[in-house]
């Protein structure tokens, strides 16, 4: 098995007999993972900050977990509790990025909702807008593919429409969308039932390499959808057309569309030894180059 195919606890029990690759490959895991997580619940400016704070106490704290079953819940309170400092999950927004090429995403949206089928447009904003509640949204679900897997569906639709036609360089967009993730979505638009399960939701996280990449590079696209990018008039496809003025008003000018820069890619790695004060050196280099790669200006 590959260091990038083992989970972090076979990692974990590596490093801590003086494997260094493997130690390497565990920081990176815990990286990615914290960048998800924190984008998810605060956007990329706003979780810079308490993502290189989780990043710094992981590496001082590391050499206190003795278990390897302790591993993942020990981890995952350190980003709990910095979240949590920096006041708890946002309610949206639009925030361009490297991924976006420094467009709004909420732009970029509006470019591909006629991209996709009525039900899924009014699926997604029912689904991440708060406006709907949980039972109306599972009627909806229920009359267009069943709940939650037509959620599920629309979002993948939503990224391959944003690859297709505005460019978005996703690393992550499955042709048929992985039934056991339908969760994904409800924990994007804060529907999981719990804080438990929004904990549960994210730990699993770090043991699906491409579900945390999933998370993480749509995580932009999933706060414009809170913020209601894909509010009416595209709902109206669920009610009867008005009747058209007398004196119709003239069409507006068609936006502008800035001119597409390729994204950065991912993450880097990192480089951790052995030994404690590696791990820490090597974190710090990761935070410090996210710094870059996350800055929207």
């Amino acid at each position: 098995m590959s260091q990038l195919e083992a989970s972090v606890e076979d990692l974990f029990k590596k490093w801590r007999g003086g494997d260094a690759e493997a130690g390497q490959a565990m920081a990176q895991k815990f990286t990615d993972w914290y960048y998800a997580v924190s984008a998810s619940r605060l956007g990329d400016a706003q979780g810079r900050a308490p993502l290189q704070q989780a990043c710094a106490a992981f590496a001082q704290g590391i050499s206190t977990v003795t278990r390897t079953a302790d591993l993942t819940g020990w981890a995952h309170e350190i980003i709990q509790r910095e979240i949590d400092g920096a006041g708890g999950r946002i309610g949206g927004g639009d925030f361009p990025n490297a991924l976006t090429g420094h467009r709004s995403p909420t732009e970029l949206l509006s470019q591909i909702r006629g991209h996709l089928a009525p039900d899924q447009v009014a699926l997604l904003h029912a689904t991440y807008a708060p406006d709907m509640t949980v039972e109306a949204l599972t009627a909806l679900a229920e009359e267009h593919g069943g709940w939650p897997q037509a959620v599920l569906e629309a979002r993948y639709a939503t990224k391959r429409a944003l690859r297709d036609v505005t460019r978005v360089n996703f690393a992550v967009v499955p042709d048929a969308p992985v039934l056991d993730r339908a969760p994904l979505p409800l924990y994007e638009a804060a529907r999981l039932a719990s804080r438990e399960e929004d904990a549960a939701f994210e730990q699993w996280l770090v043991t699906e390499l491409d579900l945390c990449r999933d998370v993480a590079e749509f995580a932009t696209f999933s706060h414009a959808l809170r913020a209601g990018a894909f509010r009416a008039p595209s709902l109206d496809v669920m009610a009867p057309e008005p009747p058209a003025p007398a004196s119709p008003a003239p069409a507006p000018a068609a936006p502008e569309v800035d001119e597409y820069d390729e994204p950065r890619s991912g993450p880097p790695a990192v480089a951790i030894g052995a030994a404690v004060v590696c791990v820490l050196l090597a974190l710090v280099a990761i935070v410090v180059v996210l710094f870059f790669f996350l800055d929207p200006q």
